[in-house]
């Protein structure tokens, strides 16, 4: 039995095989090393172990440019995940452009987003498909993960918006919140999905917030978004917006 099998397997004389192996960095033909079949499986002994004969290991990626946080981070194990962490590695990109923190809004790892969160995780990354972690967690459905992103990203940013995503939400409804204010957001809607080009045309037309979840495909043609593709992505945006809203209201009911 090779080392990589037994890893995956949590076998009885595992650790004896790693502390005889002379490079545990070595890995097989997909670039996996026994960490990462370790981290996949859950095996946590094995991932203390591993890390604590050779710490390095935390460094090494796959062919798909995967980490072992990546891994862990897919799995869902929080316990591994923080056993993983390192600085050095919370930003590396995998070969698709997404890092530890996208893969826990992709996998909508709730808890382990929180951790990445109280690290300070860079949550501005965008795919190589231009995908950032809010459209990705928009497009799938993932509400707590859009809440949670949305907190994050409104404390870190240098604006006049310092309520929560619930809060912002009540206000919305309300009509509480300042024209300036909705503007903004608005707009920070539009530069998430990677559409801020198109905020002049909503600019023009004194399109704000509760204006913009009632728009239909024909009202985004009306106003010049004539490309299927955005046009498509913002259908999509409003649709998932407006079924959070829902879901919010009927909670507090």
């Amino acid at each position: 039995m090779d080392l990589y099998t037994a890893c995956t397997l949590n076998h009885p004389k595992v650790t004896d095989m790693l502390t005889l192996s002379n490079n545990l960095n070595t890995s097989n033909k997909k670039g996996w090393t026994c960490l990462m079949y370790s981290c996949y499986y859950g095996n946590e002994n094995l991932v203390n172990r591993i890390i604590d004969l050779d710490p390095t290991t935390l460094f090494a990626t796959n062919n798909d440019k995967q980490t072992p946080l990546m891994i862990a981070t897919m799995s869902g194990n929080v316990s591994i995940v923080k056993k993983t962490f390192h600085v050095d590695i919370l930003e590396m990109l995998d070969k698709l452009g997404r890092s530890a923190m996208f893969y826990a809004v992709l996998y909508n790892q709730e808890e382990i987003l929180e951790y990445f969160i109280e690290k300070q995780a860079n949550c501005n990354v965008i795919d190589n498909f231009g995908k950032t972690m809010t459209m990705t967690a928009i497009s799938k459905g993932f509400q707590r993960v859009m809440k949670l992103l949305y907190e994050y990203e409104n404390r870190h940013e240098k604006t006049m918006l310092k309520t929560t995503w619930s809060e912002k939400m009540k206000m919305t409804k309300n009509n509480h919140q300042s024209d300036e204010n909705i503007d903004y957001h608005m707009e920070k809607l539009l530069k998430q999905l990677s559409l801020e080009k198109y905020w002049p045309m909503f600019d023009k037309r004194n399109i704000r917030y509760n204006d913009f979840l009632k728009l239909s495909e024909q009202d985004l043609k009306d106003i010049g978004i004539n490309l299927f593709g955005p046009r498509r992505k913002l259908i999509m945006t409003i649709d998932k917006l407006n079924e959070l809203r829902t879901s919010q209201e009927h909670s507090r009911s």
